[in-house]
């Protein structure tokens, strides 16, 4: 009798090399970390490569007694960053208290100036950038500066999927933007992106975030809506669907939020194409948590209502 499978809300766990990073990180072993990074050249699995770092609690202790090199500083940067959001959780402004408030600032504070060096020494260092479009959230620097910031960004790397979708967070009204703002940004990413590559996964992630912002009736017809239902199809297919989707360190997510709307829609093949490839033991966090609180209960919602239980 074989013991079932544990699904582990863990998108790095997809992924053996990153394991290893974030034991690395554990261990203080610095050469295998600045071997780790030397190994990458995608802007986008090196940013995911960086909140595998970030996430790792305490790892500011190790990265605040390294020489100062690039990479230690970005590491560090995005530590404190990360800290800065632990304190403040993921629960809405309403349910956090003035206590967290205060020192989430105090982190974002520290991490600003590492990141805003970074990008004055190199204005192409795109993962930093994408940092501190995180940071300047968290600080609601405003609309504008964030902009500003992506537009920096884009220069260099236009098709930055997790710049893109930084900007989807910031563009929400929860963070003071709009839904028109944010589906007209989310749209151009993907009317720019070529066909197979993650940034129409945008589409999904807004399309996401306006269901979720919803309220009551509104939130039970959105996702009938035959125009957001067209758009949310053509995202897929030209990313998660489409035959040369690859998605790199991204791909959990990626087809985590195509399984979550398709199977709000009711369009059962495609919902069960995304859970089919999200297999049987790993996710992420996102979109999942999102809807229940707990990434397993989401996920086992959406999952069993479209597959009915069955693997």
């Amino acid at each position: 009798m074989t013991t079932p499978s544990v699904r582990r809300f863990d998108q790095a766990a997809a992924f053996p090399e990153l394991v290893g990073l974030r034991d690395a990180v554990r261990a203080a072993d610095w050469t295998a970390i600045e071997l780790f990074f030397a190994g990458l050249s995608d802007v986008d699995m090196t940013a995911f490569a960086v909140k595998v770092v970030a996430d790792v609690t305490g790892a500011e202790e190790f990265l605040e007694q390294l020489p100062p090199s690039p990479l230690a500083r970005l590491l560090l940067g995005a530590r404190l960053i990360s800290k800065a959001w632990e304190i403040r959780t993921g629960y809405r402004a309403k349910h956090v208290s003035q206590e967290q408030f205060a020192g989430m600032r105090a982190e974002l504070v520290k991490a600003e100036p590492i990141l805003m060096e970074l990008t004055a020494r190199d204005p192409g260092d795109v993962v930093a950038w994408s940092f501190r479009l995180r940071s300047g959230r968290g600080l609601e620097v405003g609309q504008g500066e964030v902009r500003r910031r992506y537009d920096r960004l884009a220069r260099f790397a236009p098709h930055s999927y997790s710049a893109q979708s930084q900007m989807v967070q910031q563009l929400c009204p929860k963070w003071s933007g709009s839904w028109d703002a944010l589906h007209t940004f989310a749209r151009e990413c993907m009317d720019a992106a070529a066909p197979g590559s993650l940034n129409p996964v945008v589409v999904g992630e807004a399309h996401f975030e306006h269901y979720v912002g919803l309220d009551g009736a509104e939130a039970g017809t959105y996702l009938r809506h035959v125009t957001v239902q067209r758009e949310i199809r053509a995202a897929a297919e030209k990313s998660v669907l489409h035959p040369d989707f690859a998605g790199g360190y991204h791909w959990p997510q990626a087809y985590g939020v195509f399984a979550v709307l398709f199977g709000k829609m009711g369009d059962h093949e495609r919902a069960v194409a995304c859970f089919r490839a999200l297999g049987d033991t790993v996710a992420s966090e996102y979109p999942w948590q999102n809807l229940h609180g707990d990434p397993a209960v989401g996920f086992a919602s959406v999952r069993d209502q479209v597959l009915g239980g069955a693997k």
